[in-house]
């Protein structure tokens, strides 16, 4: 496993007030990884591109008038694209060079390659045309970044491929780009999003047309702990070996660790641990870019999915959820898991 980290990712797109989303997340990632034993998987990369290089790239993802809001506004930086979302006079000089980075390394994936690209801005929330599913904002997001490793991948001659999302916030963007695409199936854990940004990804939303029962959204309530996850995470195995991909695309999100700050679950080192071992049982070519996380679930998320993923054993005693959430979450679970079973053995 390669764990890169973008050197422009601590000196470009910084807010001139705050802002979760900013530089000190990189920090966080960097002091934590340097205390542990696979410190020698980390390189630091730089991607120099041009705007003429990716707009053909994002150009298959989003549409062209969203790709000109989005320049337009970088033309008159400092500002916001939404309440959640802005740029500064530099964003657009570090956006290109993630989609380059994005696309290079998901097009180098060979094997069994795993390959963890520590980035921002994150990018599941953009959808084709911006916000995606009537979501309020970008939720800090620009360009898809998960897309654009799709669209590489595919390049690359993977034919199917699996995302996913693990971000306490639904993916609501990269689902509506492949919302009827059978060739990518979308896995999202997430907060139950009847009262909470985006507001998106109930488990009835399963795709549509050729895609339909590709999209799949497993729900969290509030409270919920490692106990619930795993239950999950176990049925999430289920239906991507089921699936039978040729490649995975990570949406690696740490905002559900207890106390990150942006969420109201119980998340902790046992629930990140285990998507690590989660991938390494895969063992598929895998290219991770990082979506959420501001604070403790960074310092502690990280390393323990690194470990998970590299096969080093650890303990972590998991989290509980109370009984009766548990069993709301297990129903929520096993209902959709059914369902969805009737669209994938077909």
């Amino acid at each position: 496993m390669k764990i890169l980290i973008e050197k422009n990712s601590l000196l470009k797109h910084i807010p001139w007030f705050y802002h979760p989303e900013n530089p000190g997340r990189v920090k966080i990632i960097m002091n934590a990884l340097s205390k542990t034993s696979f410190r020698d998987h980390v390189l630091y990369v730089e991607k120099s591109a041009d705007l003429s290089d990716v707009l053909s790239i994002l150009e298959r993802i989003h549409c062209r008038k969203y790709i000109e809001f989005v320049l337009d506004r970088a033309s008159k930086a400092p500002c916001e694209l939404d309440p959640d979302t802005y740029l500064s006079r530099d964003s657009l000089e570090l956006l290109i060079e993630t989609i380059s980075l994005v696309y290079e390394t998901a097009s180098s994936l060979r094997s069994n390659n795993t390959v963890f690209l520590i980035i921002r801005p994150p990018g599941h929330h953009a959808g084709k045309c911006g916000k995606a599913f009537r979501a309020p904002t970008l939720g800090f997001c620009v360009f898809n970044n998960a897309a654009i490793a799709i669209e590489a991948l595919r390049d690359n001659g993977f034919n199917r491929i699996t995302v996913l999302d693990f971000d306490i916030h639904h993916g609501n963007g990269t689902q509506e780009i492949y919302y009827k695409d059978p060739t990518v199936l979308h896995v999202d854990l997430h907060r139950n999003p009847i009262d909470f940004y985006p507001f998106t990804g109930f488990p009835e939303q399963i795709g549509s047309g050729r895609g339909r029962g590709y999209s799949i959204n497993f729900i969290l309530e509030p409270g919920s702990g490692d106990d619930s996850y795993s239950f999950m995470l176990n049925l999430v195995s289920e239906i991507i070996e089921l699936y039978s991909p040729e490649a995975i695309v990570v949406s690696a999100g740490f905002d559900g660790f207890l106390d990150d700050g942006l969420a109201d679950t119980m998340l902790t080192e046992h629930t990140y641990y285990n998507i690590g071992k989660l991938l390494r049982k895969l063992n598929l070519p895998t290219l991770l870019v990082l979506e959420g996380g501001y604070s403790i679930g960074l310092k502690r998320g990280v390393p323990a999915l690194v470990y998970g993923a590299l096969g080093i054993k650890k303990e972590y005693e998991p989290s509980r959820t109370e009984k009766t959430i548990y069993r709301q979450n297990v129903e929520y679970a096993k209902k959709l898991y059914n369902h969805i079973l009737k669209y994938l053995k077909k």
